[in-house]
């Protein structure tokens, strides 16, 4: 499988193999201005199509497949991505509120607690007098 790149900075364009890539005998760098992705980017992409080709190749046995991924189509992607990241940030919020209420709660339990505690102290002291 051939990846076909394009260099955001130079806008140079260049390929590389999909398994060279996996199988680290090729760099993503651009061969025209040497930019590269940052290394954490690069693994996460490796491991995403070292589990594609996996996937592909289960379906091969019903069906061929042959595919082109624009990085433009990927622009709304990453937008509903942020949408639902901001979503859940706010779930969180809700959520810790909600677990500082609980809380509250015991520790009233607690200070009811602690007050039969020392009326029970009081009662003892009232007895041995």
């Amino acid at each position: 499988m051939t990846l076909d790149f394009t260099c955001q900075k130079c806008e140079g364009t260049f390929e590389i193999d999909a398994q060279d890539l996996i199988d680290g005998s090729e760099k993503l760098e651009c061969p025209h201005c040497n930019t590269r992705a940052p290394a954490n980017v690069v693994d996460d992409f490796v491991a995403a199509l070292t589990e594609m080709r996996a996937q592909v190749a289960a379906l091969s046995k019903r069906f061929t497949l042959s595919t082109t991924l624009e990085s433009e189509d990927l622009a709304e992607l990453d937008a509903d991505e942020d949408e639902d990241d901001d979503d859940d940030d706010e779930d969180d919020v809700d959520e810790d509120d909600e677990d500082d209420e609980d809380d509250e709660d015991d520790d009233d339990d607690d200070d009811d607690e602690d007050l039969d505690e020392d009326d029970e102290d009081l009662e003892d002291e009232d007895e041995e007098k």
